[in-house]
């Protein structure tokens, strides 16, 4: 891991820091986002993540299913996933576990390439994944913190992490997890590494001024790469009709990017639409 002069995090930090583009070509799984106070997440930074192993809400734990009846006399696990690090996908759910602010929040990435992915609503349905994954209903009424280790010692030796998507007609449970097991597969993402015409590099629109940050980055030829090989499965895509326009103006670089006010998800901007506007942000 290449540790950069620009950084903002201490370099003797315990979690690994890439750039957004780093974590892209990695094909790291993210962002996620992890909620907690900022006097933890200082914490954590400096000394890197630690599971936490007992009952919930105690130590710095502020979530988890309290004991009682959750479907058929059987207590849920601790959590939701088992013990691990817990993140989500939606910055808006991690806000709720960061005292309704996203100020502070982070942003990691997961190397997660055994991922499972589940998306159950009724408890009957939670509670026999639970089972089949290792958890044991008799220990579970008796010593329950045992039970959800049991329950993460399965998945984890299956999974690197599991994606609870919480997706419903209405937010099902606690909505959008991922829970990780090993913390050396977190990384941090520091936006003041990103170069240039990369992933994570701030710009400012030459229309309105307004700032952005890329969150997808091309050349040309890639952009025409893409559009033939999508053409040639029978469909038109809609940049097909660009190209000659931007070959003729000169056109070397074409991005997407998440403007702080609205976003509009198919737009394609050229880098003469754009300015670079390397201003170092906040981690």
């Amino acid at each position: 891991m290449n540790w950069y002069k620009f950084s903002k995090i201490n370099k003797e930090a315990q979690i690994p820091i890439i750039s957004s583009q780093e974590a892209n070509d990695k094909k790291l799984f993210g962002p996620v986002y992890h909620g907690t106070s900022s006097e933890n997440i200082n914490k954590i930074i400096e000394n890197g993540f630690s599971i936490y192993i007992g009952e919930s809400r105690q130590e710095n734990i502020s979530h988890g299913y309290d004991m009682g009846n959750y479907y058929n006399g059987i207590p849920a696990p601790v959590h939701h996933l088992g013990f691990g690090i817990y993140f989500s996908t939606i910055k808006n759910i991690a806000k709720e576990y960061n005292y309704g602010t996203s100020k502070g929040l982070k942003e990691f990435y997961l190397d997660v390439p055994r991922l499972e992915i589940i998306n159950f609503g009724s408890p009957k349905t939670m509670m026999n994944w639970w089972i089949k994954n290792g958890y044991s209903p008799e220990l579970a009424l008796v010593d329950r913190v045992a039970a959800t280790q049991s329950l993460t010692n399965y998945l984890s030796s299956n999974y690197d992490a599991v994606w609870y998507k919480g997706k419903g007609m209405y937010r099902l449970l606690d909505g959008d997890q991922i829970c990780i097991y090993d913390t050396n597969r977190i990384y941090i993402v520091d936006k003041n590494l990103s170069s240039e015409n990369e992933i994570g590099f701030r710009v400012k629109r030459n229309s309105d001024g307004m700032i952005g940050n890329i969150i997808e980055a091309y050349s040309l030829e890639d952009i025409k790469n893409k559009i033939e090989e999508f053409n040639s499965n029978g469909g038109r895509h809609f940049l097909t009709n660009k190209i000659p326009d931007w070959e003729s103006s000169g056109v070397k670089n074409i991005f997407r990017i998440k403007w702080r006010k609205g976003n509009y998800p198919n737009d394609y901007y050229t880098d003469q639409e754009i300015t670079s506007f390397p201003l170092k942000a906040k981690l």
